[in-house]
């Protein structure tokens, strides 16, 4: 009897393991991302792991989205892939507002591939990093950045956003959840006006004391002046005294 209990309890801590473990594998088989920094308006690098294949089958292209609110993408050079960025016209909207779209004009980055040289096989993973200046939010903004991964057989958008108190859905988009500015960012144009102010304190102070030359001159002239009206009047007092004896 004790024997069977024990086969019995074996079995079932076999199958809780079972699928506590498929659970971790299945949680970790996403394509996710982390990145060097959160906070909004900072520049960030993310690097998003790719652990398998689709269904089985090697992975020859990675597409990553690049959402609006971000402008410019800059990716790290992979030895096993081709890169290619593809771009749409761009328009900021300080130079809208200015009425310089034309001469303003530039391109956003809309998404970044990499192309396998030799297709990733199913049962490994690989790492591709993208640099890029998160934008400016509220904490707790999720900035969402949906892949796209093509196999030689068959392809998965991992695109599906997380909604709030829900379970986790079956190909969620990599994502960066913002947190609060840092204090050098916010503080940058603080340090600017200061800068600019002081500066402009020190260059009036030198102003103040530098001497008046215009004044100086003045000055001396008249003296100089003084100084001839003097000898003429010297000179001439003394022809009066000299006509008088």
């Amino acid at each position: 009897m004790q024997k069977r209990l024990a086969v019995g309890s074996a079995a079932t801590l076999a199958v809780a393991a079972a699928i506590v473990l498929g659970t971790a594998a299945a949680a970790s088989a996403h394509v996710e991302a982390t990145s060097t920094s959160t906070a909004a308006d900072s520049y960030t690098t993310a690097t998003f792991s790719v652990p398998h294949g689709c269904d089985g089958s090697p992975t020859t292209k990675l597409q990553f989205h690049i959402p609006s609110s971000i402008i410019e993408v800059t990716p790290t050079v992979n030895p096993n892939w081709d890169i290619t960025k593809t771009t749409e016209p761009y328009t900021s909207a300080s130079a809208a507002s200015d009425d310089e779209s034309a001469a303003d004009a530039g391109e956003r980055v809309t998404s970044v591939t990499y192309t396998a040289k030799t297709p990733l096989p199913a049962d490994e993973r690989d790492t591709f990093s993208l640099s890029f200046s998160l934008p400016d939010g509220k904490p707790g903004t999720v900035v969402s950045l949906p892949v796209t991964q093509t196999c030689e057989q068959g392809s998965t958008e991992w695109d599906q956003a997380q909604q709030a108190g829900k379970a986790e859905p079956e190909h969620p988009a990599p994502s960066i959840t913002l947190t609060a500015a840092s204090a050098a960012t916010e503080g940058d144009d603080d340090a600017t006006t200061a800068s600019d102010t002081a500066t402009t304190a020190a260059a009036t102070s030198a102003a103040s004391t530098d001497p008046d030359l215009v004044g100086r001159f003045l000055g001396l002239g008249g003296l100089v002046l003084g100084a001839a009206a003097l000898v003429v009047a010297v000179a001439a007092t003394r022809r009066r005294s000299s006509g008088t004896k």
